[in-house]
């Protein structure tokens, strides 16, 4: 990577790197959320664990998502890195660097939710007694 004549780290984000970025960062905690309804002994804390990590993982990383593309949008193929901060020649230039940040934490959000909500279910029709209700 290289500095342009403007000051900014060359090449630019591009969205598919953004989004494989905050991919590997969700499946990272998808298995510390796996982990954690585990090692909870208590059937009731694992289903509330699980309940809280699908519809709150949702609705925000819907909401960080969505607006992280918007900010993307409205940028117009001038994406900037949070290290180029101090490159911007406006206030305007923030939502440049914003755009990326709220979409790689809008993915690392949603992916562990189909975990969360898959394991969330297995635990809740477990039968009584077996390792995956708990105590």
């Amino acid at each position: 990577m290289s500095r342009g004549p403007d000051g900014v780290l060359e090449p630019r984000l591009r969205l598919g790197g953004v989004v494989a970025r905050g991919a590997a960062y969700g499946v990272i905690a998808a298995l510390c959320l796996v982990v954690t309804a585990l090692v909870l002994r208590e059937h009731g804390d694992r289903v509330d664990l699980l309940e809280a990590a699908t519809y709150l993982g949702l609705l925000t990383g819907t909401v960080l998502l969505l607006t992280g593309l918007f900010f993307w949008a409205c940028s117009s193929g001038e994406v900037l890195r949070r290290r180029d901060f101090f490159a911007t020649s406006g206030p305007h230039d923030v939502v440049s660097i914003a755009g990326p940040a709220l979409v790689r934490a809008g993915v690392f959000l949603l992916l562990p939710v189909p975990f969360a909500f898959g394991l969330g279910e297995l635990v809740a029709s477990a039968a009584y007694g077996s390792w995956l209700w708990g105590v």
